[in-house]
């Protein structure tokens, strides 16, 4: 009764739109919407080889300080960065060494990392550089040889001595430890009892050093289980991994595909479907800990592992994906997420420095990270909830403030070209919502791109993050805003294909 009377309001007036999606709102947050979002929900990750890229050494990158402090002021948060990733087990700290950071190079091994780093002192000099941030500092673990203790001691004093107590939130021993015999850090008959084993003789020794107690974020595992390894078995009495109480939080590492794997937009990024898909281990994961009275995190994350791939991580459609993404995880109560980062990575939100004669550049993923900073906004009260629809292009999303409705997110993933389109205007889907009966008015703000595979001329609420305008400061360029009222007691929102828009309730 109330979707036809939804429809019978607007149906006069989108003659020119494909799709009518109504919905039927809850003004009050159902059982279903998430306990309270943390207001750092929204992190990084960063590749340890290029964290001085993002951070600086002798003085701030201003760049990646205002692209960070945007999304503080839409949350009065600090992000929590993880300095990590695989080049965290491939670096040797060296007391002696001038230089803050050496990245050796061999293009035979990979063409985005380097294959081996060493870090002196000044490494730490960049963790004072940024504002709004706190640290998770990525200790080597696949380090085997008779100074494998000696360098963990040399990372974690200087951690300590350099990083403030404030901003040093955990310390992360290894990365993707389960995958230790395919890199050829360990033998092949090695377990995960070995694993196990390892890691608490390392942590023990690191805090009688230190004679005090460290918190760490583990197990950081890629996979979600195998013969071998597990994220759940890892826990498990007869393994006794958190024997002595110092993991602090669990992170689990996640990625939708592999760059190998041929991915494209339609199937593997624009498509709530696979996303959904993709999220529900996560979810699995998060009851499991939460049982125990464990903190769940996915602490390296992306679209596309292997760096990302071109034409579908560093193009506008990424950004779409990761709201989709980011507003599923927080609707089904997972903690926190870590985007990862590299410096020339295709899905990186940005580009912190010159690369091969290229500027500094916002990467369209960072929109979609905006996007969801202020969906999630600043109440520290927010509670999120999916609003499931059928297909694989439109996407709903409820935030509740203070335990009434705020906000209304919507994704029309629904793929546009220009090319394709012959220049046609971008069709359009109306998503019809029940006002709630204090709403008088709603703001809409709009992000936006030509077509999906974008990575220029972004904008969110009119406005744009481009290094090339303010180095990352909001620029207004556009009206990217309108206030809709409701009609009959409802509000109708048109989005475009290939754009989002979040609806705030006056």
């Amino acid at each position: 009764m109330f979707k036809s009377a939804l429809l019978s309001t607007v149906f006069n007036t989108l003659f020119a739109v494909c799709e009518i999606i109504p919905l039927v709102v809850q003004t009050t947050p159902p059982a279903s919407a998430s306990t309270i979002v943390p207001l750092d929900f929204l992190s990084y990750s960063i590749e340890f080889s290029f964290w001085g890229d993002y951070a600086g050494f002798n003085a701030t990158n201003e760049f990646t300080n205002n692209l960070i402090g945007n999304l503080k002021t839409e949350t009065g948060q600090d992000l929590i960065i993880r300095v990590g990733g695989a080049t965290q087990d491939r670096t040797t700290y060296i007391a002696s060494q001038k230089q803050p950071i050496i990245n050796n190079w061999d293009y035979t091994y990979n063409l985005d990392q380097p294959k081996n780093s060493t870090i002196g002192p000044s490494f730490w000099r960049s963790f004072n550089r940024l504002s709004s941030t706190k640290y998770i500092f990525g200790l080597n673990f696949f380090k085997n040889d008779s100074t494998f203790m000696q360098n963990l001691y040399g990372e974690v004093s200087e951690s300590r001595k350099n990083i403030p107590t404030e901003k040093l939130y955990l310390f992360e021993l290894g990365n993707e430890n389960d995958v230790g015999t395919g890199n050829g850090f360990r033998p092949a008959n090695w377990t995960q009892k070995d694993y196990v084993n390892e890691w608490v003789y390392r942590t023990e020794h690191l805090q009688s050093k230190n004679n005090d107690k460290l918190r760490f974020y583990a197990p950081s595992f890629a996979g979600l289980g195998n013969d071998v390894f597990s994220p759940i078995t890892v826990w498990n009495s007869t393994y006794d991994y958190d024997q002595d109480g110092w993991i602090a939080e669990v992170s689990q590492h996640g990625y939708v595909t592999f760059a190998t794997r041929n991915p494209t937009l339609a199937s593997d990024i624009m498509n709530h479907t696979t996303t959904s898909r993709f999220v529900a281990p996560f979810v699995n994961l998060n009851n499991f800990h939460t049982s125990h009275g464990r903190i769940f995190t996915i602490g390296e994350t992306n679209s596309v592992a292997g760096q990302g791939a071109f034409n579908v991580s560093d193009v506008f459609g990424s950004a779409l994906w990761g709201i989709d993404f980011s507003l599923l995880s927080a609707a089904n109560n997972i903690t926190r997420l870590h985007f990862h980062q590299g410096t020339a990575y295709r899905y990186a939100s940005w580009q912190p420095v010159t690369v091969n004669g290229t500027a500094p550049l916002t990467k369209p993923p960072y929109y979609g990270n905006i996007f969801v900073a202020r969906f999630i906004g600043s109440s520290n009260n927010t509670q999120i909830m999916n609003y499931p629809l059928d297909g694989e292009s439109n996407v709903a999303y409820a935030a509740y403030d203070g335990g009434k409705l705020a906000r209304m997110a919507f994704l029309n993933m629904d793929i546009y070209n220009l090319t394709a389109s012959a220049g046609a205007p971008k069709p359009s889907n109306t998503f019809v919502f029940n006002a709630p009966s204090w709403a008088t008015s709603a703001e809409v703000t709009k992000l936006t791109a030509p077509e999906a595979t974008s990575n220029t001329t972004i904008t969110f609420g009119g406005y744009s993050y481009d290094y090339n305008l303010a180095k990352g400061r909001p620029v207004k360029v556009s009206n990217g805003t309108s206030m809709i009222m409701p009609n009959n007691g409802v509000f109708s929102v048109e989005v475009a294909a290939s754009e989002a828009v979040i609806v705030a309730l006056q």
